[in-house]
């Protein structure tokens, strides 16, 4: 733990002055200001109800600083993004798991965790076709996020563990999207595309934009939009086209509310009927409306527009409430004792936790939670480890 704290805290020193430049060293107009329609009042005027809805999502009073910081000091140099797309990841990660003895099972689903007679993990139970198979192990780690892993994975009386609910009880889901992906035709070059990633933002105080938007009914709530963030993923890969000649694409991800959509998790994907479709893409339209606005050039050029709900993301990637970025990174689950007690070792004897839910979310949240994670099993210190490698590379290469 104080390893991480260490960590956040050269980067916050590093990007500090830049952070300031980039927080205070000018605003930019807001490109939509003579169209933004202002939103009214709340429409909920139930505090508690309000209070409940907004915790879905994080605004600036709800984040921390340091937080901010790392994340722009993060982005102050640029992004990295895979060569031939994300599922790379997984395909170069998989022969290295086989060379070590291990097996990549797909098409298999968890459906629990195995306990043994003391209550320790002693393996999971499958899913395969429709027969439930027990794979046996000395040590289960999960990655499906705490609520995946507390509330759905475990058996009913580890559920109740007070370490289980002490935990659960310091976090809630994250903010709930709306995805909607875009084919154009065309190269990057002939649509005038860059590899940069737009937050477009409709209005300057973003907690009381997010208030009023999460609170008002469904349907009013598409004129409400608070922001959009829109980015081009085959801009960023350099063999997108040599794989997709004359395409591109752009993603656009809105904030959602998942009670808005929360009437129709039961029913089967592709059978919520038309008002589910209606609202889906009732924001859909809304986000083609931002970004033909802000890419006039794109006029004509949109081959196909597919857009996945909060629904999309529980189906598609087991994300509960839609919430893609896991437990929310809020001021109660970066407070120090939040910090403290969400580590890689979970409440159940063998059985750990890696993933983004145990240090910060995104890409690179997730694999400082499996360095925790690797850490705490192996009991022995993988940065430490890191540190001298990176050392003894460089050293090589110096002797080249």
């Amino acid at each position: 733990m104080w390893l991480t704290l260490v960590l956040l805290a050269v980067l916050l020193l590093a990007g500090l002055r830049r952070v300031y430049r980039g927080l205070f060293g000018g605003r930019s107009p807001n490109p939509f200001s003579e169209d933004v329609k202002r939103p009214p009042a709340p429409l909920v005027t139930d505090k508690q109800a309000r209070k409940k809805v907004l915790k879905q999502g994080v605004t600036p009073s709800h984040s921390t600083f340091a937080m901010h910081a790392v994340l722009v000091n993060h982005y102050i140099q640029g992004a990295y993004y895979p060569r031939g797309g994300s599922s790379e990841i997984a395909f170069h990660t998989i022969p290295v798991i086989q060379r070590a003895g291990g097996a990549v099972l797909t098409k298999a689903t968890v459906q629990s965790v195995l306990l043994d007679s003391a209550g320790k993990a002693c393996g999971v139970t499958v899913k395969k076709g429709q027969e439930l198979v027990n794979i046996y192990c000395p040590v289960v780690v999960s990655s499906a996020g705490l609520f995946n892993t507390y509330e759905r994975l475990l058996p009913e009386s580890a559920r109740c563990l007070p370490g289980v609910k002490q935990q659960l009880g310091m976090v809630r889901p994250g903010l709930a999207t709306l995805s909607v992906f875009i084919c154009l035709r065309g190269t990057k070059e002939d649509l005038g595309l860059q590899s940069t990633n737009y937050y477009v933002y409709f209005d300057m105080d973003m907690d009381k934009a997010m208030e009023r938007y999460t609170s008002m009914p469904r349907e009013k709530a598409v004129e409400h939009i608070p922001f959009v963030f829109i980015a081009s993923p085959s801009t960023k890969d350099p063999t997108w086209e040599d794989r997709f000649p004359d395409r591109s694409t752009m993603i656009v991800l809105l904030p959602m509310a998942f009670e808005w959509f929360e009437e129709w998790q039961e029913d089967p994907k592709g059978k919520r009927g038309t008002d589910y479709e209606t609202l889906k893409n009732s924001f859909i339209e809304a986000s083609m409306s931002v970004v033909m606005k802000l890419f006039p050039q794109l006029e004509g050029k949109v081959e196909s527009v597919i857009g996945g709900s909060p629904l999309t993301n529980q189906f598609y990637l087991a994300a509960p409430r839609g919430a893609t970025y896991g437990a929310d990174h809020d001021l109660s689950r970066l407070h120090p004792r939040a910090m403290a007690l969400m580590r890689a070792q979970s409440p159940v004897p063998n059985l750990y936790l890696s993933g983004q839910d145990i240090f910060t979310c995104g890409l690179l949240g997730a694999l400082q939670g499996a360095l925790l994670c690797s850490s705490a099993i192996l009991k022995r210190n993988l940065y430490s480890d890191l540190k001298d490698l990176g050392s003894r590379i460089q050293a090589q290469k110096k002797q080249q």
